[in-house]
């Protein structure tokens, strides 16, 4: 077999086809340059949206290609998906009209150019960063330009193509959609995702590795280097994807990418995922709202638009050492306590000690809260052994840490950096103080798909049905969600909010063997 020369485009006509998307379609592209490489080359950034869409209904979408300068088919892969979501296909008209979309297809130019991993520092943008931002920000600003991009957007998503060099035609390698081979420990906190994209390039013939699936091995961690070996053998760094993810809750995905064709079936399954109400959620959107988590229960971000919830997730995510949350234990059938402490000084003065009586006792002097309403709706709780303790407690995780370690300084910049002129005003509330500025959802999680509720509590006080003071409640994989939505108002004055619920579970289920 033949193979023939090399099949990568210029970065010059790569940056010409940028530059006429833009003249052609202003309304819904603008194409930024975000600084230039040391070579100087732009470092661009291109933004799609439909602007006559309202700006806060929209969640925000970071795709980045070619880090690594060698993985060009990364940056056609790009361009292959940009080219569909300018036509005028329904579906890209629908994701531009509920999404922004920022493509970054040539990260590092000038290694785009020389065929090198790093750019002209020795420096590689994909791999050179700390959860602070890219290392040596003055040596490498095609980092910076990326790091700008994920500040601004805090995106629900982002998506970082991988591939190989187009040396030639005919170059071949194994494509997925969960994964890079430079980066094999980083994986999507939703691997669902990762399984719908893949079934996407299925379709047209694509295969996919699934990595630690088909190498039939479980994570590596320190404590099994022994048998390193018999591991899988990615190790877990900070990338570029983890300084987002660590930051802003984003959801991580990179992928290989082979054929242009393969990866816009795997990004555009990905892009309607945004548009979609996943599994477990009230809202559609893409599926980066849960902040905390127990057993049962769920601390989640508050609001009605993406803008709104995306402040609350921000805020929140950075501001999750301070938040206690605690469910009684043991856990019984048609009776549910999950109480949440916002600041370090209310888990101290409400919940020093674990025992459930203890802690129904001490709330009598909340002045906020009813505790006789909640000492009646817990009497009938079973005080013996559960799974967690020899009496009835309120099982505790989070919480703890002190003003100055609660809320890291998320929006400081990088030492040696200033912030890009386009960058946003700070948001409120994200200054290292306590108080939680954007609100907070409580999230139940009853695992009865036909449960009724009877009786439902705030603070001991009756809960209204309300998207914006109040609960909402849904069906999903198979339990009964009951979402508690507290204002900012309530958030800015309060630092405890305790739920009861009463249900009837609407179906007997049985348990021993009888024997």
């Amino acid at each position: 077999m033949a193979w023939g020369g090399p099949t990568w485009p210029s970065f010059e006509k790569t940056q010409g086809r940028l530059e006429e998307w833009g003249r052609r379609h202003p309304k819904i592209m603008r194409l930024d340059v975000l600084g230039k490489s040391a070579q100087g080359r732009p470092l661009l950034a291109a933004r799609l949206t439909d602007p006559a869409a309202p700006e806060e209904q929209k969640e925000h979408a970071l795709i980045t290609a070619q880090h690594s300068g060698v993985e060009r088919s990364a940056t056609t892969g790009v361009l292959y998906l940009m080219d569909w979501l300018l036509s005028d296909d329904p579906s890209a008209r629908e994701i531009l009209r509920r999404q922004a979309v920022v493509c970054m297809p040539v990260v590092n130019p000038d290694g785009y150019v020389a065929d090198t991993h790093v750019n002209t520092q020795k420096l590689d943008p994909y791999t050179a960063w700390t959860l602070r931002g890219p290392k040596e920000p003055a040596k490498q600003p095609e980092a910076v330009a990326v790091q700008r991009m994920m500040d601004e957007y805090q995106p629900e998503v982002h998506a970082d193509y991988h591939g190989h060099n187009m040396a030639f035609d005919g170059y071949c390698h194994v494509e997925n959609s969960g994964a890079s081979y430079s980066n094999l420990a980083l994986r999507s906190y939703r691997h669902e995702i990762i399984r719908l994209m893949d079934q996407a390039a299925l379709e047209e013939g694509y295969p996919s590795d699934e990595a630690e699936n088909d190498a039939e091995r479980i994570p590596w961690g320190p404590e099994l280097e022994a048998m390193r070996e018999r591991l899988w053998h990615g190790r877990p760094r900070v990338y570029a994807a983890v300084y987002c993810y660590y930051r802003y809750h984003t959801l991580p995905l990179a992928g290989e990418v082979a054929w242009e064709r393969s990866g816009f079936l795997r990004h555009r399954r990905l892009l309607r995922i945004g548009n979609e109400t996943w599994p477990g959620e009230f809202y559609p959107g893409y599926p980066t709202r849960v902040i905390m988590k127990n057993c049962f229960h769920m601390v989640t971000p508050y609001g009605q638009t993406a803008a709104a919830r995306r402040r609350s997730r921000v805020e929140l995510w950075n501001k999750q050492r301070q938040i206690s949350h605690g469910i009684n234990n043991p856990q019984t059938e048609g009776l549910m306590l999950y109480a949440v402490a916002t600041s370090p000084d209310a888990t101290k003065k409400w919940i020093p000690e674990n025992s459930l009586k203890g802690f129904l006792t001490r709330i009598g002097g909340h002045a906020g809260v009813n505790a006789e309403a909640i000492r009646r709706v817990m009497e009938g709780h079973p005080d013996g052994p559960g799974q967690w303790g020899a009496q009835a407690n309120l099982y505790l995780e989070g919480g703890g840490a002190k003003d100055e370690e609660a809320a890291p300084d998320v929006f400081a910049p990088t030492p040696g950096t200033a912030w890009p002129a386009l960058r946003p005003a700070v948001p409120a509330g994200l200054g290292g103080k306590n108080t939680i500025e954007h609100g907070l959802s409580l999230r139940l999680r009853i695992p009865y798909c036909k449960a009724r509720l009877t009786d439902l509590r705030l603070n001991g006080h009756p809960i209204p049905a309300s998207e914006t003071d109040g609960y909402l409640t849904w069906v999903a994989r198979g339990y009964t969600y009951v979402q508690i939505n507290i204002p900012p108002q309530r958030t800015k004055a309060e630092e405890l909010f305790i739920v009861t619920c009463q249900y009837d579970p609407a179906e007997k289920r049985t348990q021993g063997l009888g024997w």
